[in-house]
């Protein structure tokens, strides 16, 4: 019985995918997804130019069959810099979304299983967190560790932390008094134990779909800092970065501007797709058990 309670939600997800139980929202949003990582991954070894050599005979120069995307002010090729700055960008967003989950985790299990005087401290640190603007407190946090990608994925991980804190406590609430839970402190179990081999594995597809939703976040907010000039130092291909060194060239040559713009939209709608197409698995996976007790 305890086996069955405490099955993998990994394990439900793919069984789930198995079984062909996949909406249109996943396969879209997975397949969008699956290519910027196939592009950051192989991202040196598909660009068409050298992003960073300077074609100063195709300054400013229109889309053509030699550069697909044009060139910018330095004659840069747009398409070579769009592919490493998707790297960039991902990479940002992925660890900072990894370090925001980790942090989100321990504090809402924590939080969700000891309750009381603990379970109120920490939830207004929380609450501390959470009243700030991300933009701003990203600034804030950047500002004072100073302009790095290292230094944005504290940034970003620390900002989305509390949210994914309340999501993981809301859902380790409804666990946290459950029979085998129960059980397993009348059995002696340590608390390590109970937290992450008996509640953990019953909160992963709720930490999954809360990672795909702060993916999406991770990499606006990632573009927003480029932009701003907090992200990777020039001249990193960087997504935000380019749109805001070509700005004030946007009405004389909008395409260096557009591209990484385009990137970012179509990088995010793939992560909410996505996301979205495996709440619905899960929900639906739901409202089957639902149905089977009743």
């Amino acid at each position: 019985m305890q086996k069955e309670v405490s099955k993998s939600g990994i394990q439900k997800i793919i069984s789930s995918i198995l079984k062909k139980n996949i909406t249109a929202n996943l396969v879209i949003g997975g397949l969008l997804l699956a290519s910027f990582v196939f592009i950051g991954i192989f991202a040196p070894y598909i660009t068409p130019h050298d992003a960073d050599e300077m074609y100063y005979e195709h300054l400013k120069e229109m889309p053509s069959t030699e550069f697909v995307l044009g060139t910018d002010r330095y004659g840069r090729d747009i398409l070579s810099r769009v592919i490493l700055g998707t790297r960039t960008t991902l990479l940002v967003a992925t660890a900072s979304t990894m370090l925001a989950l980790f942090l989100g985790i321990i504090v809402g299990i924590t939080s969700s299983f000891y309750g009381g005087w603990v379970d109120t401290i920490l939830m207004r640190i929380n609450d501390i967190f959470m009243s700030f603007p991300t933009l701003i407190f990203a600034m804030l946090v950047i500002g004072i560790l100073g302009p790095s990608m290292t230094n944005g994925i504290i940034a970003i991980g620390v900002i989305y932390a509390p949210r994914v804190t309340r999501v993981v406590r809301a859902q380790a609430l409804n666990i946290v008094h459950l029979e085998y839970i129960d059980a397993a402190k009348v059995g002696g179990e340590s608390s390590a134990y109970i937290i992450f081999r008996e509640m953990l594995p019953n909160l992963w597809p709720t930490i999954i779909v809360e990672g795909s939703i702060r993916l999406g976040y991770a990499i606006l907010l990632t573009a927003s800092l480029g932009y701003i000039g907090l992200g990777p130092p020039p001249p990193t291909p960087d997504w935000g970065l380019m749109a805001y060194s070509e700005r004030g060239y946007m009405f004389e040559t909008p395409w260096p501007v557009f591209a990484p713009c385009i990137a970012i939209v179509i990088a995010v709608i793939g992560v909410n797709l996505f996301g979205e197409g495996l709440k619905d698995i899960l929900l639906a996976k739901g409202s089957r058990t639902k149905e089977a007790k009743t």
